[in-house]
């Protein structure tokens, strides 16, 4: 017999198995979380797991693009709490803010381990509907904060992602890695913001 779950209680679902996936996603990744376990920690079986999602995969997937979206807004807030800054200024406190979020979610480990993966398992037409870039995130928040970085959007993109890459050298880098994340980071916009 089919279990109807009201609006609400479907609401709660959904929202416990994102939370489930995300604890799952910086700890154990997506190959070794199996769908039984994602289904308990929501309090439904598994039948009723497929009928918020197709397969596991769809489930990190939106949970990926949820880590995009809080990270992006982090630094969306900061962009425009600094509006008396200079822009270089401005856009540096924006990706330090983001570079802080992304470190502090442990999104980086589900990045390495299991990005790759999902967008091989994810139907390219689901990727299309659901992800955002972070190209497209980078350049709605410059669009809506009328900063124009010297070399275009696609630059200064590249550059904010390569930035945000440097959370997994962290441990080569050592004690000194917040002031070099710093360094480069007030040094690449200062240069797209000058």
């Amino acid at each position: 017999m089919a279990v109807a779950f009201t609006q609400q209680e479907e609401a709660i679902i959904l929202r416990q198995l994102r939370h489930a996936a995300r604890e799952s996603a910086v700890s154990l990744g997506v190959r070794r979380t199996t769908v039984d376990a994602l289904a308990a920690a929501a309090g439904i079986s598994k039948g009723a797991f497929y009928k918020f999602y197709a397969s596991k995969e769809l489930l990190f997937f939106d949970v990926l693009e949820d880590m995009h979206a809080e990270i992006y807004g982090e630094a969306a807030s900061v962009l425009f709490k600094n509006t008396d800054l200079s822009p270089a200024d401005r856009a540096s406190e924006a990706v330090l803010s983001a570079c802080r979020a992304m470190e502090r979610s442990g999104m980086m480990a589900f990045v390495e381990r299991d990005v790759a993966y999902l967008l091989r398992k994810v139907p390219e037409d689901y990727q299309k509907k659901h992800y955002h870039s972070d190209e497209i995130h980078v350049r709605e928040l410059l669009e809506s904060a009328d900063l124009a970085p010297a070399g275009g959007m696609a630059l200064a993109s590249a550059v904010v992602r390569g930035l945000m890459l440097t959370i997994s050298h962290q441990n080569e880098i050592g004690a000194l890695y917040p002031d070099v994340l710093e360094t480069l980071v007030r040094g690449a916009c200062g240069r797209l913001f000058s």
